[in-house]
């Protein structure tokens, strides 16, 4: 089995289009379709169900997915690793962050990492939509999230710190004058919601909750993907929206206002896919341990 065949193979799978999977991989598309039958030679199976109209993954094809796909990106990193110190560059990871990251926190992180473990990073901003799979995908080497965690083939590492939750609320709303939200109020209101192809399961009851704690249900409003688009319908009065209190500070803007709410706190931590073992992954765990033991 060659690399190129597993890369032919998460490919097709990814796309479900042999003819998208070469040009992702900047392939003819005979050199993918026989890569897969080689690779079906191999394991003594189909792995995708051809039609005229569509392409689906067998259930052996599943397996196989489930399988490579973390440890074919845990060997692409490790490569690239090789290559840096080849070349003699600088040790650097890729840290995805939603919102406002680590906030209070971001300096005394870099500064650890930097010091301690010779680490330096390049953070990419992640949506509400994507900080999951930018992991899972290998488009970052990390990425600290907002939990609680909603996918399998992730781990989380030690809780960096936890924050009060706080309701959103335009300006003239009806509850803008109030200092504490009974969160049964949330029958009465409209929140909004994420596009209905997400794969964020209990993420979204958590931070979209469509009932309230008596089983009350929510009305749902307008689709959100980021946090400023969330912000956006706020402010023109179309929802109410739940977040982090420690959002008041990097988030301030006239036309909307921070409530308290009697709902459970919001959790961050590094998350990380579950097969990378690689040394700076372990620097960037311990690194969070120590920086939650110290502030």
């Amino acid at each position: 089995m060659e690399l190129r065949q597993i890369d032919c193979f998460l490919a097709v799978a990814t796309d479900l289009h042999f003819g998208k999977a070469a040009e992702r991989l900047s392939v003819a598309q005979s050199s993918v379709s026989e890569a897969i039958r080689a690779l079906e030679h191999e394991v003594g199976g189909p792995l995708f169900v051809r039609t005229s109209r569509r392409v689906q993954l067998t259930p052996l094809g599943e397996k196989l997915r489930r399988g490579v796909e973390p440890a074919a990106l845990v060997l692409r990193a490790t490569l690239e690793d090789c290559r840096k110190i080849a070349l003699n560059q600088s040790n650097r990871v890729r840290i995805g962050f939603v919102g406002g990251g680590l906030y209070d926190l971001t300096l005394p992180f870099i500064r650890h990492l930097k010091s301690k473990f010779q680490i330096d990073v390049d953070w990419v901003e992640l949506s509400l939509l994507d900080q999951f799979e930018a992991v899972a995908a290998g488009k970052v080497d990390a990425a600290f999230c907002r939990l609680p965690l909603s996918h399998d083939g992730l781990v989380q590492c030690v809780v960096l710190f936890e924050n009060k939750r706080k309701l959103i609320v335009s300006t003239d709303h009806r509850l803008a004058n109030r200092d504490l939200v009974d969160p049964e109020e949330l029958a009465l209101e409209t929140l909004p919601t994420l596009p209905d192809n997400h794969q964020l399961g209990p993420w979204t009851a958590f931070h979209f909750p469509d009932h309230t704690p008596s089983g009350r249900p929510i009305d749902r409003g307008p689709v959100v993907e980021t946090v400023r688009e969330m912000f956006a319908v706020v402010k023109s009065g179309e929802v109410v929206a739940l977040m982090s209190a420690a959002a008041e500070r990097y988030y301030s803007d006239p036309g909307v206002r921070y409530i308290d709410i009697d709902v459970p706190p919001v959790g961050t931590a590094l998350v990380r896919r579950r097969a990378d073992r690689r040394r700076v992954i372990l620097d960037l765990e311990e690194c969070s341990r120590d920086v939650a033991a110290n502030h």
